[in-house]
């Protein structure tokens, strides 16, 4: 009965374990997928970090922009300031006075220029015979300002105007 005994203690032949063989061809596959995946978490995770450097960059220089722009408008509200302050007629006027030496004109001294009322021709009425009137002609703004000129010289010639 030993030589029973020692018998079943052994591995019988035909039940041989082909498992160790497909281990070790499953094994370089598994470990391909688990280096992709840890590949792929990677650039994952580097992508993520960049994308959100971006965006506080981006984020900062806003801000940023918005500082100096309501700095710009600070100091263009300064300037539009100065600007109503320098073209307002008092200060105009008292520059004219005492820089130029200027004096404000006589009440009667005073020029005015009316503009010349441009005529307009009226079309006859149908019914209306012709009657040959014919309208003065349109004064044009070169010719009204030479008048203008011309009676400005000839004052000066007469010393009416100092």
């Amino acid at each position: 009965m030993v030589l029973a005994g020692d018998q079943v203690l052994r591995p019988l032949p035909q039940e041989r374990h082909p498992v160790s063989k497909v281990k070790k061809k499953a094994l370089p596959v598994q470990r391909l997928k688990l280096c992709g995946l840890v590949l792929l978490g990677f650039v994952l995770g580097l992508t993520v970090i960049l994308c959100q450097a971006r965006i506080a960059y981006v984020g900062y220089r806003l801000t940023e922009l918005q500082t100096e722009m309501a700095r710009v408008r600070a100091e263009n509200q300064a300037i539009d300031g100065a600007l109503q302050r320098l073209v307002a007629p008092d200060r105009i006027e008292a520059a004219a006075v005492q820089r130029l030496g200027m004096v404000k004109p006589a009440a009667g001294a005073e020029l005015r220029l009316l503009a010349p009322v441009p005529a307009v021709e009226t079309a006859n009425a149908p019914g209306r015979e012709s009657e040959g009137v014919t309208q003065r002609e349109e004064v044009s703004w070169l010719k009204a300002f030479l008048d203008v000129l011309s009676f400005k010289h000839s004052d000066a010639a007469n010393g009416s105007w100092s």
